[in-house]
């Protein structure tokens, strides 16, 4: 299902539009639903449907 896809940081930064170090800072406030694969170095991924989901509430704050 496309929606299961986990993305990347990169793919993350680009559908919000902003930069890699604000995903970062994102998931060390708990703000977005990001979990990590292995050990602390490891790369930063969020399903598709939960991207959509923050991007969703995020719009409707801003309204």
């Amino acid at each position: 299902m496309k929606n299961d896809r986990p993305l990347g940081i990169k793919e993350i930064a680009h559908q919000l539009g902003c930069s890699t170090r604000t995903i970062r800072r994102y998931h060390a406030e708990g703000k977005i639903s990001t979990y990590k694969v292995g050990a602390k170095t490891s790369p930063i991924k969020i399903r598709q449907a939960d991207l959509t989901k923050f991007i969703r509430k995020r719009g409707s704050e801003e309204s």
